[in-house]
Order: structure tokens, then sequence, then C-alpha cells
């Protein structure tokens, strides 16, 4: 079993703090755990007051690091390095770390470079065309590969099926005892909503893979509903619009987003591309319904209203959801928490990722 256990990344994302806060939580005393990170994003993990982690600055820049994490590792006899990023950035750092050394290497992918070939524009296509390249090469060296979605999972072990033994699943989890939900009224008095306030949230990036273009349509075509979009506006088209129904917010604490989830009749997550899909999982642990786009990211996400990529088909399901009674969105938001209670829950998970990550 592994003892010493580093995690490497480039960057500073709620998502990995979700991860490393799993990790801390679930993993033995006996293991001992390392974040090695740049030294732009040290401060913002060290500010998460990790117990058993502890927080290493790679003074280099990213090309040379690799020379300091395979030092790193060979002086403190690591026994595994696994990523919590986008790959292929974090990878070769890690493989080049670690071949030839005794410290075995796992690679966690959170995105999808498959159906990332089928959507949006040139460069994003280019994109993944590079990365779904290097991905097969490094598909060679790790001791196991994790991916995010059953579809990935799938796929990867038909691509990639002279590695096939070492793919597995490993999903993204959901802490219920924290995305859950609250009294809808009082947070809304709280946060200065009304009663009788029509709300749809969006959170993520408002970037066209995250479907900005049918998040502005649906704002435009919903003039009696308020829209709360939480995360960085990318997509200039979104900036030159005036809208009225909509208040933006540029980044949440999660105490605070489990609050705004709350508020929310509905979750819009038009995504054209996920890895981990995580707002219409934490949302719908909050009992807060979800509309996503029926593609190959969401389809193992049941209990979701899965619509087709068309702006009229979006607004229709927007229509039909608030048309229904009171009981009927009640067993809807019901279904939701159950679903992901079922499916998602990071206890229900919790010996599989102590399996795959330290066995």
């Amino acid at each position: 079993m592994t003892r010493k256990l580093c995690v490497f990344s480039f960057s500073y994302a709620p998502n990995k703090k979700a991860m490393l806060d799993y990790l801390e939580k679930i993993f033995p005393r006996e293991v001992e755990m390392f974040l090695f990170t740049t030294k732009e994003y040290a401060k913002d993990f060290e500010k998460c007051d990790y117990k058993k982690i502890k927080v290493l600055e790679n003074k280099s820049n990213r090309l040379t690091s690799f020379f300091y994490l395979r030092k790193f590792c060979k002086e403190n006899s690591i026994d595994r390095i696994i990523n919590i990023g986008t790959l292929p950035y974090e990878a070769f750092p890690m493989i080049f770390s670690s071949i030839f050394t005794k410290t075995e290497t796992l690679v966690f992918h959170l995105g999808n470079p498959i159906e990332c070939l089928k959507v949006g524009n040139i460069k994003n296509r280019i994109y993944a065309i590079f990365e779904a390249f290097f991905d097969f090469t490094l598909s060679l060296f790790p001791k196991k590969i994790l991916l995010c979605t059953k579809e990935l999972t799938n796929d990867s072990k038909k691509i990639l099926f002279f590695s096939k033994n070492k793919i597995f699943y490993l999903a993204p989890t959901i802490p219920t005892s924290f995305f859950k939900p609250l009294n809808k009224q009082k947070t809304r008095k709280k946060l200065g909503f009304k009663t009788k306030d029509k709300i749809i949230i969006f959170a993520g990036r408002v970037h066209y893979l995250k479907g900005s273009d049918f998040l502005i349509d649906a704002i435009k075509n919903n003039p009696d509903k308020k829209f709360i979009v939480i995360g960085k506006i990318i997509d200039k088209k979104f900036l030159k619009e005036k809208f009225e129904n909509i208040i933006h917010i540029e980044s949440l604490s999660h105490e605070e987003l489990v609050k705004y989830y709350n508020i929310s009749d509905l979750c819009l997550f038009p995504s054209r591309l996920e890895g981990l899909a995580l707002v219409p999982r934490e949302a719908m642990s909050c009992s807060t319904p979800a509309i996503v786009l029926d593609n190959k990211s969401f389809e193992s996400i049941e209990k979701t209203i899965k619509v087709p990529a068309v702006s009229k088909e979006i607004n229709r399901a927007i229509d039909s959801f608030f048309n229904l009674s009171k009981k009927q969105i009640n067993l809807i938001s019901k279904d939701s928490r159950d679903f992901i209670i079922k499916e998602y829950d990071d206890l229900v998970w919790k010996d599989l990722y102590v399996d795959y990550i330290l066995n």
C-alpha cells in the first residue's frame, strides 16, 4: 500500500480544492500526503489549512518543474504521484519525473478530449487533436489511468486497447452533507430575493463550450425570470449584451454557492463539453433540478432534464418546468437529490478511491 503520496498541480481551482479536501478526509492517517505546486498557486492551497497535506512550493517554472519534482520524489522516497488537473500539462512533468525511479505515476483525467474533437471552433478542435495525441502517448507510462466519466472510460478502453487493463472509472464525488437543501424562503430573504421570484442559476465560465450562446438566448427569452450567473465572463458577445434580469457574480465560496443553489428554482447548464460536470450534480444535491444538453457529457447523470442543443428546445424546457405543479416540482427535486446521494455521494466512492490510488 502507498505510504507516501505526492499530488501534483500546475494551478488552483475549486474542483482541485474539493478533490484534495476529499483525499485528506478519506485516506488513512499513516499515508503521508504532499502537494507539489507552483509558486503562483501555493498560497491559495496554503489557505485551505490542510491538516495532513504538506504544501510544497515549486520555485521553478513549468518547463523545468519536472527536475525539481523528480529530485523531491527521489529524496523523499515517494511511492506514487498523481495529478488533479488537466492533461497533458501535468502528466508530462509527472511521467518524466518518475521514469526510471521507484515512484509510480497515476494519471487522473478530468477532461474529455474525445468529445472535444466534436465541438467548438477550429482553435478548440486543433487543441483537442493536440491533447488527444499526447494522451495517447502518455497512456503507455502510468501505473493506472483514472477517468471521470463512464463514457470516457469505455471509449478510452476501445481506443487505448493496449492499455485497457490499467484504465479505471473514478467518478467525481459530491459531499451531499455539505451540498444540501436549505429553507428556500428564509435563504432568499437573507440574500435579498422575493418569495415569488422565478430564479434560474448558471455557474461556470461564460464561454462558448459552456453554452454561453444558449445562456444569452435563454436570458433574452425569459424576461420574467431572474438569472444568477456565477463565473468569469469569457464570451465577448455576452459582455456586449445589456440584461435587466441578470445578477452576475464572478466568484463565490462553496459556502455561499450552496445558498445560491438553494434559492434557485432551476439550474441551467447547457455545456457542450464536460469532464467532471460538478455544477449540475451540486445543484441536484441541493434539490435544485437541472437542465443539461442531451450529449455524451451528461449521459450518465440521470434525473436531469435533457434537451437538444437548440435554443428553442431549451426555452421550451424552461417554460414546461415553470408550468409544472408544485407537487410535480417537489418530486423532481427529491428525485434529483436521491439520485446524487445514491450515485455520487463521497462515502459511496470512498473505498474505490482508496483502492485505486493507494493500492
